[in-house]
């Protein structure tokens, strides 16, 4: 009789460590706690996984396809607008989603301790939003927006300040709008 790997056993395991990352950190992110958690053995585990670095790299490709995926999504919901493309960028650094700044968070310790792990990320940007020195002034200012909308995720994510009431809409209303304005679009465009 022949034992075969359930079909999903992979994307349990990234699930149940993307869920221990959130709740305890990567640091504390073990093979026992994934199994627990996953009902995957830890055999299991390893043959998708053979070392931790294997998993945490894995789990940061799992960030990107899945912030990918939301870009798409929103690019698709703007359709031909101008500034479509700009806007879906935008609109994914700035969506108000706690648990993935809780698993961002929890990525943090290993990532400072292992920088190689962000890979994955610098080439999703280097494909998806190059900067080169000599770019013209637009590019330049959608670069300035890009880095506003990355800024609210990481002073939400580090919780360095709270927000009054209702200023975090004005902030992403503005950075929408100054995407819209500097690259032809209107701003009652949704």
């Amino acid at each position: 009789m022949s034992m075969t790997r359930p079909p999903k056993a992979r994307l349990k395991i990234l699930q149940a460590a993307e869920r221990v990352v959130k709740e305890h950190g990567a640091a504390r992110l073990t093979f026992d706690q994934i199994s627990k958690e996953s009902g995957v053995t830890r055999g299991g585990i390893t043959y998708h996984f053979p070392t931790k670095d294997d998993l945490l790299r894995a789990l940061v490709i799992h960030d990107v396809e899945h912030w990918s995926r939301r870009q798409s999504a929103h690019r698709d919901k703007l359709g031909d607008q101008p500034a479509a493309e700009l806007l879906s960028q935008l609109r994914v650094s700035t969506e108000n989603d706690p648990e993935r700044r809780r698993f961002v968070g929890g990525m943090l310790g290993a990532v400072s301790h292992d920088p190689a792990l962000l890979e994955p990320v610098r080439e999703f940007l280097r494909e998806n939003q190059p900067i080169d020195r000599d770019m013209p002034q637009c590019e330049l200012r959608n670069w300035i927006l890009r880095l506003a909308a990355d800024g609210l995720f990481w002073m939400e994510t580090l919780k360095c300040t709270d927000l009054p009431p209702g200023m975090r809409e004005r902030i992403v209303d503005e950075i929408e709008s100054l995407a819209r304005s500097w690259n032809g679009a209107s701003d009652d465009q949704p």
